[in-house]
């Protein structure tokens, strides 16, 4: 990665005013103040932050508003991972950055946007995403989701990395993420007909077109989720349902099909820790849950349409599909 900085600054730092930052939100009154003190206490502002609402039933249009954002509402039926994503860069086509935020990922310090910008200095690099820790109240599954996924030293992936790190080469997430928007553009944007993973499904199509996807820790978000077993088994209904939809996605992920087991494993270990032979059993059920839910969802097209709604976390999708 080239070193030639501007004089006083990062690159990030000198670039900071071409950038977009892009926020989708629901009923997200209770996340506005930090996430609106997040974008507040910036060095310098980006040249644009666009909320992206759909159709929220309280104060979260009025509270962007008021903070002097542009704001785009849509109606709930219309949202899409992917297509919501995509019109938000057709609105922001004057800006050589998109930075992605979902309304519960708070950016921590005031040069976060400035650290996810850096990597891109390497003109090859067209995706970088950032750490995400977990909530202070967070108990340890959810913790450790955050540790495994979001260790602390950075990382660097192209085309070459896929037969030995399979879909640890692609991970990426659209919580807290940035991407060169020519390059995005390039290869179409984020694919609009899958439920979620519109965020990995684009990174390998990157990386298939000759771009670098970098992990940059120094890049902090808050952001976590403590999900039941029946959470779990609707998200991995969602992520077996993925996998079927994209089959290059899928030949990634049979790629390092042992990093769940790792994952398991540290699970286990460190619930018997922390929560005894409670968090062990626990940690059992949603283990369990996922692995149902993800081969229902592998299985999706098996199934009738008023099943797949109440088996994902993205009922919508399935609405539409």
């Amino acid at each position: 990665m080239p070193s030639e900085f501007p004089q006083g600054a990062s690159f990030g730092a000198a670039h900071v005013q071409r950038c977009a930052v892009i926020v989708l939100t629901l009923d997200a009154q209770h996340h506005m103040p930090a996430l609106l003190e997040a974008l507040s206490s910036l060095p310098q502002a980006p040249r644009r932050v666009l909320f992206v609402d759909s159709s929220s039933r309280d104060a979260t249009v009025a509270l962007a508003r008021g903070a002097g954002h542009d704001v785009q509402v849509i109606a709930g039926s219309d949202f899409g991972h992917g297509r919501t994503r995509n019109e938000a860069a057709r609105l922001c086509a004057d800006c050589e950055y998109l930075v992605y935020l979902t309304q519960d990922a708070c950016p921590l310090g005031r040069g976060w946007l400035a650290r996810l910008l850096d990597p891109f200095a390497d003109v090859q690099v067209a995706l970088v995403y950032g750490r995400q820790l977990p909530r202070p109240s967070a108990q340890w599954p959810e913790r450790h989701a955050r540790e495994f996924n979001y260790p602390a030293w950075p990382q660097r992936s192209t085309l070459g990395d896929l037969p030995s790190r399979g879909v640890k080469a692609v991970f990426c997430s659209n919580s807290f993420a940035t991407y060169r928007r020519q390059s995005l553009v390039a290869v179409g944007g984020f694919p609009e007909q899958l439920p979620m993973g519109e965020d990995m499904a684009v990174s390998l199509r990157l990386l298939q077109a000759g771009h670098a996807r970098v992990y940059q820790p120094q890049a902090r978000a808050v952001h976590s989720h403590h999900y039941s077993a029946a959470q779990e088994l609707r998200r991995y209904f969602d992520i077996g349902a993925l996998l079927a939809m994209d089959p290059e996605l899928r030949r990634v992920h049979l790629a390092t099909s042992s990093e769940g087991l790792k994952f398991l494993r540290g699970e286990m270990l460190g619930a018997w820790r922390h929560q005894g032979v409670g968090g062990v059993l626990g940690s059992a059920s949603r283990a369990l849950s996922k692995a149902l839910g993800f081969q229902l969802g592998r299985r999706y097209q098996y199934l009738p349409a008023p099943l797949r709604r109440q088996l994902s976390m993205h009922s919508a999708f399935w609405s539409r599909a």
